[in-house]
């Protein structure tokens, strides 16, 4: 009988148009094949909390054509769910991609298959601080909030009695008058740009400037500007967690915050993490940057970014030298005597995509095993120590392909 219980986090759930096309046989959808090489190491822990970063809005709100707007299959959740993953933060930048109807709908469809969700919201009288989920008669706190909701692409900007929508930090309406402000400059080159908007997509001008050689793909910055701090939604964050605080053991904060495909922690979000901490929760686990980024202890567990779970590593617009295939499955370890946090360990999982695009997703030590090619074994390890030193600050030269690392450790005495 286990002494423990576990919890799991995975990085970014997505499904993208490679994918999408590749799911389809005979007008009928099949994403199990994406979770067949993980199920059973999810099936291992008590709980699995995924980031989703997709929409199910339904056919007729047109699935996911564009590099930056995603709405997928309804059938994408029956595989999440038969795979083991309990819970959904769905409080991230694409939760708008189809507007709050589509938003309405994918927590609807949530509901239906049993994914417990946490982050958007259907009604004021639906949001709560926080989500409450019990082991061992202890309890534990899931909070989720997102930097954003991509105002700019999809052009919502909510009234203050709208905001129970989605749990967000910065200002929508900032965010649109600066986009605004940039397509206003006078001048020539402005106009042929906002021409060309109008008529191209943002995947076909991608598409054109690959052919032209001019397509750079670069990380992201994640800057603190003066109107990226908005009082009023940092409050409301604070006292979630403040509530939560008083009634939960174990406080977990999802943080969907970063610069894209950068490794680095950017300044805007190290003030919100900072700010979190100081408010009181445990542990945060941070999405967003689409790769990993560091974890460290700073009283309150911190894990920047877990990466991509399921990405199409084919899509334009990836930065390749960081490693958007690989992620982080973070688990932590909760004594069952005293439901207290002893253990935090993370697997480095992989995805692999056909040259169809279909993908799977596996845990490294499976992959190992598999490799019948000394060469394909070597770079396995190389690209998994690279992330390995990545997440936990160390310059490992090279490590062992193991089921599960540890990042955190309790001292017994301390328990």
């Amino acid at each position: 009988m286990k002494e423990y219980y576990k919890i799991s986090f995975t990085g970014d759930i997505m499904c993208e148009r490679p994918l999408l096309s590749a799911s389809r046989s005979d007008k009928k959808y099949d994403f199990d094949f994406v979770f067949h090489g993980v199920k059973d190491k999810l099936r291992e822990s008590d709980l699995v909390v995924g980031n989703l970063e997709t929409v199910f809005a339904g056919e007729e709100a047109g699935y996911t054509n564009d590099v930056y707007s995603f709405n997928t299959p309804d059938r994408f959740v029956c595989s999440m769910k038969s795979a083991g993953i309990d819970y959904v933060s769905t409080a991230n930048n694409h939760c708008l991609d189809r507007g709050t109807e589509g938003l309405i709908r994918t927590l609807d469809l949530l509901d239906q298959y049993g994914i417990k969700h946490f982050g958007t919201y259907r009604s004021k009288e639906e949001r709560t601080s926080y989500e409450l989920l019990e082991l061992g008669g202890k309890k534990i706190a899931l909070i989720a909030y997102t930097y954003g909701t991509n105002v700019v692409e999809n052009g919502i900007v909510f009234k203050e009695d709208e905001e129970f929508y989605v749990n967000v930090l910065k200002s929508q309406e900032r965010e649109w008058l600066k986009f605004k402000k940039t397509l206003n400059t006078p001048g020539i080159r402005s106009k042929l740009s906002r021409y060309i908007r109008k008529v191209t997509t943002l995947e076909q001008r991608m598409r054109i400037k690959k052919k032209l050689g001019m397509l750079k793909n670069l990380p992201k910055s994640d800057d603190l500007l003066e109107d990226d701090i908005y009082p009023r939604y940092l409050e409301r964050l604070k006292s979630d967690i403040e509530k939560a605080r008083c009634e939960a053991d174990y406080v977990i904060v999802c943080l969907h915050s970063g610069g894209l495909f950068n490794v680095k922690v950017g300044a805007y979000t190290e003030y919100i993490v900072d700010l979190i901490v100081r408010a009181g929760a445990d542990a945060i686990v941070g999405n967003h940057p689409h790769v990993v980024q560091k974890f460290v202890d700073k009283g309150c567990l911190v894990a920047y970014s877990l990466g991509n779970f399921s990405i199409s590593p084919s899509s334009l617009y990836l930065v390749r030298e960081n490693l958007p295939e690989y992620s982080v499955l973070l688990h932590f370890y909760f004594d069952k005597e005293r439901m207290s946090l002893y253990k935090v360990t993370f697997s480095i999982l992989k995805i692999v995509e056909s040259k169809n695009g279909n993908l799977s997703v596996y845990p490294i030590n499976a992959l190992y095993d598999k490799c019948d090619i000394t060469s394909e074994r070597d770079m396995l390890i190389s690209d998994c120590t690279k992330i390995y030193n990545t997440f936990t600050g160390k310059k490992e030269m090279a490590i062992d392909i193991l089921d599960e690392y540890v990042c955190f450790e309790k001292i017994k005495d301390a328990l």
